[in-house]
């Protein structure tokens, strides 16, 4: 692995008294340790030099990127400390610098060569943590695009991890936290170079995973048991690569079907053709199972907040669901209801009591469909809470959540009229009655509805219209001359009963 001037510097010993001069190249483009030889005549870039003071030329040609590490008083290095980086060791040993600087080369090589087998294997990120911990000194953690706890490491004797990262029972960054998260990092997220920050109260060394600019997680790396060298930096920027290579192997290792069953419900939901391999993939992963479909849709104060969390927040608060982002809009989840079933069977009571608190931290407006026991018509039920979502929030603006049997009956009216203005269904009879009620204060159209609502139970309209029975057949008889249609025909009645459930559902929208 190849390192950089203050790599070398950091790993000396302290008691050395090493002074950094110049300005060193922060790129890891420095090459192992060479002895400076008299024939030599140019310090060339990348290129790491060891020599005592007495040994340094006087005519020489300087590249700006090499290192040239001094072992003297430093009474000859400024000439050279203004054309490269020089490292000044007084009253060292020759040898015993130029093993310990070996030795550094050693140790990071080692380092590399445990995170690319992880890599190759399994790619597992928490084991490349824990083979990275010793070289920060710190805990670590990694965040994936949807912001959830990809791995994290910590030294047994530091503080708890959970803690420092804001994270919940479910390894997702509780909502105070991420609000503190975003409003630290103001959303950082296409910053290539690593930085630093408060984040969460815990001053942090970050480096963003980023795959062609395409936003992949963050590397944290947490100040807590030593302060930051300068060469943490350039180590956080070349972990994180390496971190990206891992996310990548593992999107396309065998058993990582996740992602693919996600994009196969995106392309569903959008009606996109699925090839033979995906409709396997679909029937086999919904074999026996049953889900349902919820689509969730923040409020617009949240607007701003990523998607990616929130689908992370679904997949933590509801088990069994795979949750993706919906045209910038919206999440759409579906859910394996198994996980939520009781002894009984039932899944309901346990859906809407996850659902509940998550949407109302969110702000949120959740619509769920009915259950459905094949993914291929995952399209059919996205349809059910999508509907149920824009009836439920018109119908009923103060409630958060929206079951699609409640609003089936609105949205099968909303259907039958199609493009169609309601007064074009009304017969003559019912024009005469919205006449009257245009300059009536007694509205025969409210009537009517109660009566049919009632089953034709004149006691029970009365009671609901706080009526007496005999105002109410006088009244009834004045409807039933002025309509002109026969209320014992049970077709004629749920003509009525349609248009009368629009006009209400009109007048609601």
């Amino acid at each position: 692995m190849k390192l950089n001037a203050d790599v070398i510097f950091d790993n000396l010993p302290q008691d050395w008294n090493a002074r950094l001069l110049g300005t060193p190249d922060k790129s890891l483009q420095l090459r192992r340790p060479e002895l400076f030889e008299t024939t030599m005549r140019e310090f060339r870039n990348d290129h790491l030099y060891v020599l005592r003071e007495e040994r340094l030329p006087q005519r020489v040609r300087v590249e700006p990127r090499a290192v040239i590490v001094c072992l003297g008083p430093g009474r000859r290095t400024r000439f050279f400390a203004e054309r490269c980086c020089v490292i000044q060791l007084p009253d060292v040993d020759f040898y015993g610098a130029f093993n310990t600087i070996q030795r550094t080369f050693d140790r990071y090589d080692a380092w590399e060569e445990a995170l690319d087998a992880i890599i190759e294997g399994d790619a597992n990120v928490p084991d490349m943590l824990a083979q990275s911990g010793d070289v920060f000194g710190n805990p670590l953690s990694v965040i994936d695009a949807q912001f959830s706890f990809l791995g994290q490491w910590e030294h047994d004797d530091a503080s708890d991890l959970a803690t420092l990262a804001g994270l919940d029972a479910s390894s997702i960054l509780n909502p105070e936290a991420f609000a503190s998260y975003i409003a630290e990092r103001d959303l950082s997220m296409d910053v290539a170079e690593p930085f630093v920050l408060d984040l969460l109260g815990t001053r942090t060394l970050n480096a963003n995973l980023l795959d062609a600019g395409t936003y992949q997680g963050c590397l944290t790396v947490y100040c807590e048991r030593r302060d930051f060298r300068p060469s943490d930096i350039q180590l956080a920027g070349f972990l994180a690569t390496k971190l990206v290579q891992a996310i990548n192997r593992r999107s396309t290792m065998p058993g990582s079907d996740g992602t693919s069953l996600k994009r196969i419900l995106m392309n569903l939901v959008d009606e996109l053709p699925l090839d033979g391999k995906e409709q396997a993939m679909l029937e086999a992963r919904g074999a026996d199972q049953s889900f349902v479909c919820v689509r969730i849709r923040l409020n617009h104060r949240l607007s701003q907040l990523p998607i990616g969390y929130v689908c992370a927040m679904v997949e933590s608060t509801l088990p069994g669901s795979i949750a993706f982002e919906h045209h910038r809009t919206s999440v759409v989840a579906f859910v394996n209801i198994g996980p939520l079933r009781d002894g009984n069977g039932s899944y309901h009571d346990e859906l809407i009591r996850r659902l509940r608190p998550f949407v109302t931290s969110l702000h949120a407006k959740a619509a769920v469909s009915d259950p459905v026991s094949s993914l291929a018509r995952a399209r059919l039920f996205f349809l059910q809470a999508s509907t149920t979502l824009e009836n439920g929030s018109l119908m009923d603006p103060d409630a958060s959540i929206y079951e699609f049997q409640d609003y089936a009956l609105t949205g099968m009216v909303i259907n039958a009229l199609g493009d169609m203005p309601i007064d074009m269904f009304f017969s003559e009879g019912l024009r005469r009655l919205v006449a009257h009620d245009a300059s009536s204060h007694t509205s025969y159209l409210e009537t009517l509805r109660s009566l049919l609502d009632h089953n034709m139970s004149v006691t029970k309209t009365a009671r609901a219209l706080y009526v007496h029975r005999s105002t109410l057949l006088e009244r009834l008889a004045r409807i039933q001359r002025i309509l002109g249609e026969d209320l014992n025909d049970p077709d004629i009645r749920l003509r009525l009963q349609i248009i009368l459930k629009a006009l209400s559902i009109r007048e609601a929208f």
